[in-house]
Order: C-alpha cells, then structure tokens, then sequence
C-alpha cells in the first residue's frame, strides 16, 4: 500500500516539485534567522576581552573621583606589580565638512587617555606622546573620513575644542561587559579618540574613571580584590578581572539570545504562513487523490494505513524540502547579516544547531499541516470510487462556521471588557488575547466568507462581464475551501502588515499630538546632535541663559529609575525639571492638580491609571545607587507612555543627573528673536541641535517609522512565501484540470482566454485574501495601541497608504503569480487532455 502511495505521488513531479518549494521558503527564513542570529553572536563573543587586569576599581557613579593619589597607594597593594589609571571624558568628533560623527558611544565617555598595556591595538601609526596629537578608534576614523596624517577636530566638554593630529587609528579591547551609555554600573565603553595622560588630564579632566591593578605573578586577584575592598569601603566598583570577563561573556551570550528572539518571531510568522501553503498544498494533494485512497480502502486497506501513508509522505518531503531549505537559509545568510550589520565585519557561522532545526522544523511542520488532510483521507469510504468529485459533509461545514463564530464573539467580548484606557496591565493583556482568537476566528471562516462574497459576486458579474472573467470567478467560487485555503496565506501576512501599520500611524499621531500639546510653538530646543542617550552640559544652559531675549531656560534631564509605589515596585522614565520650566517652555496639559513641583511629582495620565495613583499618593524614586526621594503626586498630565511620564524638581536630584541635560527648552517675550539669537550662538556647535517642538515630533515620528519599516521588510518575506502559495494553488489546479482545459479549448476558448481565465482566478482569490487581512488587521491594530499605548479603542489612524500601497502590491503579485500556470494550462494538448484521466 505505501509502495503504491509513494509510486503515485512521484508520478507527479509537478505536485512534488511544487510541495517542496512551499516547505524550503518557510525552513529558509528560519535557518537564514538562526544563522545570521549565530554569526553576530559568534563575531561578539570573538572580541577580544582583556585578560591581564587583577582587580579593576571603577568609581562609584558617573562622576570621575579616583585621583593620582589612590592611583599610587593602590600600587602599592601587596600582590601589585603596577597600577594604571583610566581617564574618561567627554568627546565629540567631527569629520570632514564640519560634519559631526554620530557615535554608538555616548559623548561623556568617548574620550579616553592612552596606554601602552593590553587596552589598545595599533591598527596604523604610532601612538599619540604630545600635545596636539591624538588616536582614533578606527571604524568612526572610516566614518569620519579621516585617517593618519590628518588634522581632526575633537569637541570638549564646556564648548571647548581641540585640533590635534591624527597619529594613530586603534581597535580598543574591553576590560569586562560593554556599555553604549554613561552609566553607573562596572563597565568599558569603546572610546573614539584618545590622547596621551598627560594631554587628556589636561583636556578630558585629572580624574580617573578607573584603575586596573596588574597582579605580580603568583599574587591572588581575589586577595588583592579584598584588600582594596578594605581599604576603599563599599562606595566603589571593585572587581577582579577573571569576573568582568566573565560578565562579558554572559553580556555576549544575553546579546546573541536577545538577537535571537527579536528575529525568530518574524521567521515563525514566515514559517506560519509557510505552514498554511504547506497544508493547503497537502489537502489539494489529498482531494485529488480520493478515488485513489477509496481503491486502496476497497482491497482491504485499513484507516490507519492510509493515515500512516499520508504521515510518511509528509516525513519524507519533509526532509527533502528541509534540505533545500536549509541550503537556502545558509545562502541566504551573508546577505541578510550584510543588510542588517553594513559597517560591521561578522564572521560567518553555520553552526549544527542551524542545521538540525531547518530540517526539524520542516518535517514537524510538515507533518503538522499534513495530519489534517491524513485524518480526511483515512476517512474516505470505498464507495468515494465511484465518485467524479469530492464533497465536504455539510456537518463539517457547520463544525467549523460554529467554532470560528465562536472564536469571533469570545474575541470581541475579551476586547470590549477590557476597552478602559485605565486598564491594568493583565487587562491589556486579556484585550490582545481577545483580538488573536478573533483573528483565529475570522481564517476559521474563511471558507464561508469566500462562498458569501464569491457566489453572489460571480452572480452579479457573470452577465455583464466577459468570457474570461467569468470563468475565472467560477472557478474561484466553484471550490470555497481551496479559494480560502490559498487565500488564507495572504490573509495573514498583511493582517500583520495592516496591524502593524495602524499601530504606526496611531503612534505618529499620538506622538505628534501629545508632543504639540506640551511643547508651545515659541519654545526653542536644544539637544545633543549625538542623540541616543548623549546629553547637553550645564555650560550650554548657563550660555542659553545669558543670550539677548531669551527670558525662561529649563534643562529636562531623563533618566530610567526604580520607583516604589503602594502597589509594588517597577521602572519609569522621568524628567528632572527646573520647577518653572513647566510654566512657559512646557506646558503639560493637566487633568487634576498642579504643576508645582516644589511640592511633589507630576505624573502622566496613563502611567497613574496602570499603577492604581492618584492624587496625593506618595510614590519613592531611586535616582542612582545611593539617592532615593519619597514625593507627593500633586498633579497629573497627558502623554504617552513612551515619553518621561514623570516629572521631578531637578532640585532633588543628585549632581550626576543635574549635570546631564537631555533636552534644553528657552523662549523668550520675542520668541524669534530668542530662535534666532540661539541659532547664532550655537553656530559653530555642529554637535548642538536646535529646533523647535516640530524637531521633536519630526524625530519621534522617524525614530518609530524606522523600526516599523524593518518589522514591513520582514513580514513582506512572509507575504512572498503566501504570494508562492498562490502560485502553488494554482499550479496544482491547472494539473488536476488539464481535462477540463482540454475541453473548453476544444469547444472554441484561445490560449489567451485561457491565460486570462487563471490570471481573473488568481487575482481574484489574492484580493480576497488581502481585503480579509486588511479587515481584520485593521482592528487587531487599533487593540494593540490601546494596549501599548493607554488610548481609547477608537483613537486609532487608519494606514490608508499602507493598504493602498498593499492591494496594489497584491493585485501585480496576483498578476505575476498566475503567468507560469496560466502559460501551462494555455499549452495543454486539447486531444490528450480529453483522451487522458
């Protein structure tokens, strides 16, 4: 029996062909995901992490307190050999036309002081020994278009800068985990340019970062690491280097994972959507076949052997299409790591665990969407011979119109229960489970809705339209499962597409809408051209302050911190703000209090809701290691949740966050001139923006497009495995109806009615496909930014490019997909069509 089986489906290399493609694209994604996920892992964990240092000792906060004294009476640490200090200081680069280099290096650590030890390789020149020399690190030399020889041009903290010439380019090797930021915690940031000690405690300040102690041969790090502990107290970082290096590692190790769960997702909706062609595939194989499975069931064959027989089939194209999947994936990797890591040098890495899930997913997914269409074959009793055509038993037709109405009312429900924009964090929760199960819901349906829209659509036309289209919808229509089974594919890449893209919208408007409320059109920013997390100085708000007609200055330092409610602890971003700042440059929209912050905190609307806060509730924020303040909610605002939603009096601050401006907000009575004197000022400041709330809108719009768009590109590998799908379905179709062909070209139908019938056919099932993603997308996305953002449900933008710019899309992709099977059908014999089974 299963030698009959398997001689029958290789007698048709077309379905063959045709069901291992649909298994490689989906197996493709994946191994492409895992293998690029691999290379940059591998390439992060080859860095060169140092291993010469005994014990590091770090200052305690983002200050420098370690002087040359505790330098010397460190050295002289029993088990010692010597004591090297590390200058950290703030440091911008400019590059070539006075264009400022942006750095994944915050600018308060960019600057370093240089050393013949291990922290350092020469990757050209020599090293910098005088004033008016400097090192470059090399990737922002490249960037910067500078190399040895060159005259560069370094930004200092205060408004102060240093032309020096470029002597060195160097790649820095870390002492222990990586860090982009300023931050508290031990650490090493790659630094851009470094200066020789003397130059850069001069230039970048005395003070050390930190010391790295060498350890004599023989001594004990950990020793070592408990006699300074003694002498220096707690305040400090001190670490023996064996555990920064082992940080680094686990640093490594938690990057790759992190990696690997943001681009596995997109590969399980590329194999999900693979997973529906594939079952698809399978039970147009399995339909065609009835009278086959009803002959083998007539001499004797059992439901289980026929079941095993479709489950084998499955394993073994399984492993095929997992084969070249798995090629494809590793092909495919060099280009994708290209893509997403331009400026870096990966080191390419196929590992075994690549391998064995490329061809595990194929076979399990494949045996998945195959047991379905296995359970439907074994069904088939021995009179189905008989039979021209297979029939669906109405009550399974009612079985599943009752399970996806189901779905589709248990969802709504789910949604409009947890509908309160103060809806606690579970509740958002429930309401995103509530929109999937409608989704479930909807494809469940599918068949129903196509035979709802098609039939009466197919009435409607059939009159009033041509041969070709005719025939084209009657075939849509004559078959809704196999319609809605292609069309599903579809249906669910760009329900992901229009989801997502409502999200974005929503969030544009919501940015741009909550960003003009709070910053009035007269106020003037300035933030650090750097962006990311690099800040503004308090000599650029004294400078501000001091300009002709600029009357009020408020400097907004952000900063994520712990923070203990009644309700429990969790993490936000606040603003530390001069009190009067909020009474001119800003303007937060109050829904109950006050915004006086001389009296406690003002909290944004959302993030009141969530924690259960209202007026007068004491909340506890830890501003740093050794800095926490109990303060009153006095008043509460609009925002989104993605903003600093709480605003402090800066006065409470601790001197490390006063000295770090995020954004600097002035205006004056004569608002332009204020523009314009501050424009002026900062002429020369390439690493100084200045702008407007516009500024800010125009970045929070771009900042969020860009991620989105990257989310666009990867569903779109999922809408091409659907767009296959199509392909597929038709494909097949035109192979089990050669004799149909054959006779309508016999009565009198050309080639090119032929061609145009499959192309009306596959276009129509693609829209029907993409018109049930958009209207089930569109939703989905609207409950998303209800539960991302704290909004009501209906305060959702519609993505009419996005759908536009889709259905178009779908509509040339239906037209491409139908030219290979359509050119098949229009060369069909008419003679041994008709003659042939």
């Amino acid at each position: 029996m299963l030698t009959s089986m398997l001689r029958d489906l290789l007698a048709h290399k077309g379905r063959v062909v045709m069901t291992l493609l649909a298994i490689a694209l989906g197996v493709t994604a994946t191994v492409g995901s895992w293998v690029v996920s691999d290379s940059i892992a591998t390439t992060l964990a080859g860095e060169e992490t140092r291993h010469d240092v005994g014990v590091s000792v770090q200052s305690p906060g983002k200050e420098p307190l370690l002087t040359a004294a505790d330098r010397d009476r460190l050295a002289r640490t029993p088990g010692v050999r010597r004591a090297e200090g590390v200058v950290v200081g703030r440091a911008g680069l400019i590059g070539r036309g006075n264009k400022f280099i942006r750095t994944s290096t915050v600018l308060d650590r960019a600057g370093t002081n240089w050393s013949n030890d291990k922290r350092f390789t020469v990757e050209a020149g020599t090293a910098p020994t005088a004033p008016g020399q400097v090192a470059l690190q090399k990737a922002e030399a490249d960037s910067a278009g500078l190399t040895v020889g060159d005259t560069a041009h370094v930004l200092l903290s205060g408004g102060r800068s240093d032309t020096a010439k470029v002597t060195a380019l160097f790649t820095y090797h870390r002492l222990g985990p990586r860090t982009t930021t300023d931050t508290n915690e031990a650490s090493d940031a790659v630094p851009v340019v470094a200066y020789d000690t003397a130059t850069a405690a001069k230039l970048l300040g005395p003070r050390f970062h930190r010391i790295e102690l060498i350890s004599a041969p023989g001594a004990s790090p950990g020793a070592i690491k408990a006699a300074v502990r003694k002498g220096l107290g707690d305040e400090y970082h001190v670490e023996t280097g064996h555990a920064l290096a082992q940080a680094a590692v686990q640093q490594t190790d938690s990057d790759a994972q992190e990696l690997r769960m943001t681009m596995l997702p997109f590969a399980a909706v590329a194999l999900l959507v693979g997973m529906f062609v594939i079952a698809n595939t399978f039970t147009l194989l399995v339909s065609r076949r009835t009278r086959q499975f009803a002959l083998l069931r007539a001499v004797g064959t059992r439901r289980s052997q026929v079941r095993a027989g479709i489950i084998i089939e499955a394993v073994v194209l399984g492993v095929a299409g997992g084969t070249i999947g798995t090629l494809g994936g590793v092909a495919l990797g060099p280009s994708m790591i290209a893509v997403m890591r331009p400026e870096d040098d990966v080191d390419f890495t196929v590992s075994p665990v690549a391998i064995l899930l490329g061809y595990g997913v194929a076979v399990l997914v494949t045996t998945v969407a195959a047991y379905r269409s296995a359970r439907r074959a074994a069904a088939v009793p021995p009179v189905a011979a008989l039979r021209t055509a297979e029939t669906v038993p109405r009550e399974t037709q009612r079985t599943r119109n009752a399970t996806g109405l189901g779905c589709v009312l248990l969802g709504l429900v789910m949604v409009a229960v947890t509908a309160d924009p103060s809806a606690s964090n579970l509740g958002r929760i429930i309401g995103l489970a509530g929109a999937v199960l409608g989704v479930i819901g909807v494809i469940v349906l599918a068949p129903f809705f196509a035979e709802a829209l098609l039939r009466p659509l197919l009435r409607l036309l059939g009159s009033r339209s041509g041969p070709a289209v005719r025939l084209g919808l009657r075939n849509a229509a004559g078959d809704p499962r196999r319609t809605s089974g292609t069309a599903t594919a579809l249906t669910v890449g760009l329900a992901l597409v229009c989801a997502f893209a409502t999200l974005s919208a929503s969030f544009s408007t919501l940015i741009a809408s909550t960003t003009r409320a709070n910053v009035p059109t007269t106020t003037t920013v300035l933030q650090s051209a750097a962006g990311a997390e690099s800040s503004l100085t308090l000599a650029e708000a004294d400078k501000v302050r001091k300009l002709p007609g600029v009357t009020q200055v408020a400097g907004s330092r952000e900063a994520l911190v712990g923070l203990t409610y009644q309700g429990g602890r969790t993490e936000r971003r606040i603003s530390a703000i001069e009190p009067a700042g909020l009474k001119g440059p800003l303007t937060p929209h109050l829904t109950a209090g006050s915004l006086d912050l001389t009296h406690g905190v003002v909290i944004s609307q959302n993030q009141a809701d969530m924690m259960d806060l209202g007026m007068h509730d004491r909340i506890t924020l830890h501003l740093d290691a050794k800095t926490s303040v109990t303060q009153t909610v006095v008043g509460i605002y609009d925002a989104t949740e993605l903003q600093a939603s709480i605003f402090l009096d800066v006065s409470k601050a601790p001197a490390s966050l006063r000295r770090q401006i995020t954004t600097l907000y002035a205006t004056g009575p004569d608002p332009d001139r204020a523009r314009d004197g501050i424009r002026a000022a900062f002429r020369d400041r390439p690493d100084i923006s200045v702008g407007s709330g516009e500024t800010l809108v125009e970045q929070g719009i771009d900042q969020q497009s860009l991620a989105f768009t990257l989310m666009y590109a990867m569903f779109g590998v999922a809408i091409l495995i659907a767009v296959f799908g199509v392909v597929n379905t038709l494909m097949l179709s035109v192979m089990e109806r050669t004799r149909e062909i054959g006779v309508i070209r016999a009565v009198g139908a050309t080639r090119l009615l032929v061609r145009r019938t499959i192309r009306v056919e596959s276009i129509v099932i693609s829209l029907f496909g993409a018109l049930l993603g958009v209207v089930v997308g569109v939703p989905a996305g609207a409950v998303m930014q209800h539960a991302m953002f704290g909004q009501r449900l209906w305060d959702f933008s519609v993505p009419a490019g996005v759908i536009g710019l889709s259905l178009v899309g779908v509509t040339l992709a239906a037209v491409l997909a139908a030219i290979w099977p359509a050119r098949r059908a229009a060369r069909t014999k008419m003679l041994a069509a008709i003659a042939g089974e």
